[in-house]
């Protein structure tokens, strides 16, 4: 049976009455569902657990120091592969980091398990950027071309590459933060900020560092880059 009721006077403090095109035995009906919803139910507590403020910060901290760790493992494993090129891709995802960290203090953002997940991706993605630079320009040193010539061929040829693929990245980072809720949209807007500086960091830092290595140099020399 359904009901609709419709107040039309005031509701007295222990009777209320309700009208309407009933029969005989719906009025008595739906008058016994409204008194057995009102039978006394007392709660009692059964059990309580408390979980204190620790916990989150637990794990905040384990989330910072598997960056810090993960950071110190791939800048280890790009000198060893890389050489001292290596170096330039540590200063370039450490101040991608250092860029987004400035983000998310502008926009007062506040440190979440999400966000954390965020910042690890931002590593992967600046190395994964180096890594797409370096061998860009190691084929090309390869190819005979002189150290100043690779480097600038190296970046060209695969900035249209690290802009597609940051590019898809931000339509899913956009559809994330539109559709997601809470934890989801907090991801969604470190990774956002992340791919940005990413771009600026691995295109425009990382080529900055490789022009001031080669400036360095004697003019005509013929040393060949360390990659």
């Amino acid at each position: 049976m359904e009901s609709a009721p419709r107040i039309e006077s005031r509701i007295a403090q222990s009777e209320a009455r309700i009208t309407g095109t009933f029969t005989q035995a719906e009025a008595q009906t739906l008058s016994l569902i409204l008194r057995s919803g009102a039978l006394p139910a007392p709660l009692t507590p059964q059990g309580q657990s408390e979980v204190g403020p620790t916990l989150g910060a637990d794990s905040i901290r384990a989330g910072v120091l598997a960056s810090v760790v993960g950071l110190v493992a791939v800048t280890l494993f790009m000198l060893g592969y890389y050489k001292l090129a290596g170096i330039n891709a540590f200063v370039s995802v450490s101040l991608n980091l250092i860029i987004l960290l400035g983000f998310m203090a502008y926009l007062g953002a506040v440190m979440t398990l999400p966000g954390i997940a965020g910042f690890v991706l931002t590593i992967g993605m600046g190395v994964d950027s180096n890594v797409l630079i370096f061998e860009r320009i190691r084929e090309e040193l390869d190819a005979k071309k002189p150290p100043r010539q690779a480097v600038a061929l190296g970046f060209d040829r695969v900035f249209v590459t690290i802009i597609d693929t940051h590019v898809s990245s931000l339509i899913a980072a956009a559809f994330l933060f539109q559709f997601g809720t809470g934890p989801i949209r907090g991801f969604a807007t470190t990774l956002f900020f992340g791919l940005l500086s990413n771009v600026f960091t691995a295109v425009f830092v990382s080529r900055s560092l490789f022009e001031f290595m080669l400036s360095r140099r004697p003019a005509g020399s013929q040393q060949q880059l360390s990659i």
